[in-house]
């Protein structure tokens, strides 16, 4: 008999999007496809997904096409499967493999199903994250919220998360236990033997765990009710009164049914910037924080994050692992990739820095072509002009000019930006030397949103992007941002000057935006974004290689002279 060793969850973790379709999203893929008039497109594609029948048990399908809405507008939800894998131990020769449990392999363990446990905790930490003490740094837990279901192996219903408030003496709960918010289900499958003989790479009988996440609603207290603009009316109103003032468009804060949190926590009574609480940042993102004085609605949203955690009991030992959920909003531009995800955390994270040498310069040179991709896909969603707008704001707040660095002003961006401007060298309004001034001509209000296309579309094909980075290597160099640097790079005493090669968040030039790339994003401590360290890391390395090509070029071409 085989030794187990551990067992693990595949993935370790997994993004769940809200949505209030009770069909889940089908799975898709993202491939590559060339328009016809020859331009480099991301599109997606379906893929094999699982279906759970009414029994727990998972149905393999490959849909015609991907449906992201149901007929009535509801979002489908991004719910993902989690499966149960065992490291096992040969008694031959020692070797190591790892494979999904299953009933079998249960079975040649001398375990069932009902030597399997699984736990699920979900909760939402917003409020009691907003309500830290500045001194302390302790929160508020009485305006959290958790949900915890223990699940038997052999159990295959589904099971609602319903969350509440889980406090001490003296604090008050924000969701009581009678009045729960829900935060989604989950359900562990019923393994069945056999394969679809459509699908015989889809292995049924592997033990699995399905996420779902809630339905993307928010919920607060009574006093939610309405808003108009930047007002909260917390009381009766008389809406033919209020129709067609200048206090703009009503909406709803909260719906009727979702009105039942404690009023008298002290999310209520929160204010940002008073010096009594931490503050994270951003500072302003909670309902309320643009309404009067600046106090907060009480709203909170259905929104998680979960860890899921399995034990298995065999041979008098208990084994255990987890996996983590976190669950955010639809995403609304899904054929379009981020330049900047959870993978490039971990890559920069776990992998050394990348080296780039002439024997690597191939694979390099894909990381590059598929980084500048991703680049464009991501800038086609921003509105380039608000995110400028709001960054010159921000800027305006501090004072810290750098002579070797772009304007952080209103002069940002435009041509008097040199030698930044190059590719864009007249984008300001009522200019017409400039093919961009088109926009501005016809009375466009995104005239730097709607360059972005002009600007980086060429550089989608590989052989334009090459033929660019070739000649104008030490102009990209220039204008790309520097990630923050380690602890350990730090002066241990910076000037006002930022360092050429990294960024120190004791510098306040570091922290104020520019339109060096990528131009006025934020990261989440909302301040200027930039790609990882590795990735900046090997960027600047394929432009030093590049230029020592062109060294040696120049050198070769003299010899021949």
């Amino acid at each position: 008999m085989r030794t187990l060793l551990a067992i693990f969850f595949n993935p370790p973790m997994a993004i769940a999007r809200v949505g209030a379709s009770p069909t889940p999203l089908d799975a898709f893929e993202w491939q590559t496809s060339r328009a016809e008039h020859g331009g480099v497109q991301t599109v997606i594609e379906p893929a094999i997904s699982l279906r759970v029948d009414e029994d727990g048990c998972a149905q393999p399908l490959l849909p015609h096409s991907i449906r992201f809405k149901d007929d009535d507008g509801a979002v489908r939800p991004v719910a993902p499967f989690f499966e149960l894998w065992a490291r096992l131990q040969s008694p031959h020769d020692g070797s190591v493999e790892e494979q999904p449990l299953t009933p079998t392999l249960l079975h040649e363990l001398g375990i069932t199903l009902r030597h399997l446990a699984i736990e699920v905790t979900a909760g939402n930490f917003k409020a009691a994250r907003r309500l830290a003490d500045a001194k302390t740094g302790i929160a508020d837990m009485g305006c959290s919220f958790t949900a915890r279901v223990e699940i038997p192996g052999d159990d295959h219903a589904r099971h609602p998360l319903l969350a509440f408030s889980r406090h001490t003496s003296g604090q008050q709960a924000l969701v009581s236990p009678e009045q729960p918010i829900p935060l989604g289900a989950v359900q562990w499958l019923r393994p069945r033997a056999g394969r679809d003989p459509a699908f015989a790479d889809v292995a049924l009988d592997t033990l699995r765990l399905r996420f779902t996440p809630a339905v993307g609603t928010v919920y607060g207290p009574p006093r939610a009710v309405v808003g108009i603009d930047r007002l909260a009316v917390t009381g009766p109103i008389d809406v033919l009164q209020l129709a067609g003032t200048e206090q703009g468009r009503m909406h709803t804060i909260v719906p009727p049914n979702n009105r039942f949190l404690n009023d008298n926590t002290p999310y209520s009574r929160y204010r940002m910037v008073t010096g009594e609480y931490e503050d994270p940042q951003p500072q302003d993102g909670y309902d309320g924080a643009d309404d009067g004085d600046s106090t907060a609605w009480g709203v909170v949203d259905d929104s998680c994050d979960a860890v899921i955690t399995a034990g298995l009991a065999w041979r008098g030992q208990r084994y255990r692992c987890d996996a983590r959920v976190f669950v955010g909003p639809p995403d609304f531009a899904p054929d379009r990739r981020p330049f900047y995800g959870v993978d490039a955390d971990l890559d920069d994270r776990d992998l050394p820095p990348v080296q780039v040498t002439r024997d690597n310069f191939e694979a390099v040179k894909d990381e590059v072509v598929e980084l500048f991709r991703r680049v464009f896909e991501t800038a086609s969603t921003l509105n380039l002009d608000q995110a400028r707008t709001e960054g010159l704001q921000d800027n305006a707040m501090s004072t810290s000019a750098t002579a070797q660095l772009p304007a952080t002003g209103p002069s940002s961006m435009t041509r008097t930006d040199q030698p930044w401007v190059d590719r864009v060298p007249e984008l300001t309004p009522g200019q017409q030397a400039s093919v961009f001034s088109t926009t501005s001509a016809r009375g466009d209000r995104l005239p730097f949103t709607q360059t972005v296309p002009f600007v980086h579309s060429q550089l989608m094909d590989e052989t334009i992007l090459m033929d660019f980075l070739r000649r104008r290597h030490a102009h990209v160099r220039r204008l790309l941002r520097p990630a923050f640097g380690t602890v350990p790079e730090w002066d241990e005493n910076p000037g006002p000057e930022p360092h050429p090669d990294f960024r120190d968040p004791r510098v306040q030039r570091d922290l104020q935006h520019d339109m060096r790339m990528p131009p006025y994003m934020r990261d989440a401590y909302w301040v200027p974004l930039s790609l990882t360290r590795r990735q900046y890391q090997m960027m600047i390395g394929f432009l030093d290689l590049l230029a020592e090509e062109e060294r040696l070029q120049a050198e070769a071409e003299k010899g021949h002279a």
